[in-house]
């Protein structure tokens, strides 16, 4: 990898950065699972399924964080602790994604915000909570995070300096 120096890309990350990434996923979370708790407890697990091992086993531990320089060379990581992180990834992977991992990304990004909506139409309030929480998890990743993000391999990369650098 080249020094921290040789790239005008994120360097890490802030503190600030973290807790704006963490609360409003968390938030999401939250509000999805409590939305669907209160109309049918029964399809709560099926979004936690979605929502933490699609996350924490399959986003983190297969498919970005094993490729991501900001663990592997700067030790930094903005969606968890790194400590957390670098027990959750068992191996280094250089390689893109594959057609099976570009898909189970996209399914679980789109899954995430979408799947308690139909729970949440009843209750305004927690409706709301979660559209302004998915809102600003999103938008932070694609307007701010994607726009610096190292990690070339992912598909919602929007770091020009990486799409235009050759290899």
């Amino acid at each position: 990898m080249k020094p921290r120096d040789a790239c005008r890309l994120a360097d890490g990350f802030s503190i600030g950065e973290k807790v704006y990434a963490q609360v409003s996923f968390l938030a999401m979370g939250v509000t999805g699972i409590v939305g669907i708790a209160l109309v049918d407890w029964r399809w709560v697990p099926p979004y936690l399924v979605i929502y933490l091992y699609g996350i924490m086993g399959v986003v983190m531990r297969h498919l970005n964080c094993p490729r991501c320089p900001h663990l592997h060379v700067y030790d930094d990581c903005l969606q968890a602790p790194t400590r957390l992180t670098r027990w959750l990834v068992k191996e280094r992977k250089t390689t893109p994604f594959t057609p099976v991992e570009k898909l189970l990304f996209y399914a679980i990004f789109v899954l995430i915000p979408v799947f308690p909506v139909y729970w949440l139409l009843s209750q305004p309030v927690l409706l709301g909570a979660f559209l302004t929480s998915a809102a600003a998890w999103y938008g932070g990743q694609f307007l701010y995070f994607c726009r610096r993000c190292r990690l070339k391999e992912c598909p919602f990369n929007r770091a020009a300096e990486l799409r235009t650098r050759p290899v």
